[in-house]
């Protein structure tokens, strides 16, 4: 891939993706312009996707990786990080029912956990999935990987 421009990686990545969940936008990927998250009544930043769905959809690997991380954290609760390779990762938060460790290899559209009851951080926003994707530690919109979401 490194000999391809950034724009044919990009369609390359996405070409082997697929959504984690299947839900609507309720929060938009930002990193250069503030955006508004209900709960917290404040505009911020923000490196990642919120999708809606309802508590206990599964949500399903976007693509094939590595799992890196299996942590609790405050924002985004249950959340698996995973290395998809060539500097890309794919985090994954708002979690339940994950049975995953680190090290463990996954596939694309395997089910790696479940959405829980939101953290008091996503209260007003109501059940949904955090997912963030990096590229070499840089957070990357999302929505430029995943195909397009269809009404």
């Amino acid at each position: 891939l490194h000999l391809l421009s950034r724009r044919q990686r990009q369609m390359c990545i996405r070409d082997s993706m697929e959504l984690p969940v299947t839900g609507t936008v309720l929060i938009p990927y930002n990193m250069e312009n503030t955006v508004y998250f209900p709960t917290l009544d404040l505009y911020q930043c923000n490196p990642g996707v919120v999708f809606s769905a309802a508590e206990g959809t599964p949500v399903l690997a976007a693509a094939d990786g590595e799992v890196v991380s299996v942590e609790n954290d405050a924002r985004t609760g249950l959340t698996v990080t995973m290395n998809l390779g060539n500097g890309y990762e794919a985090i994954y938060g708002q979690l339940t029912d994950v049975s995953l460790e680190a090290g463990q290899k996954v596939q694309k559209a395997a089910r790696i956990g479940a959405v829980a009851a939101p953290t008091k951080y996503y209260v007003k926003e109501g059940s949904n999935l955090f997912f963030e994707m990096k590229k070499d530690g840089k957070a990357i919109d999302p929505m430029v990987y995943l195909p397009a979401i269809s009404e």
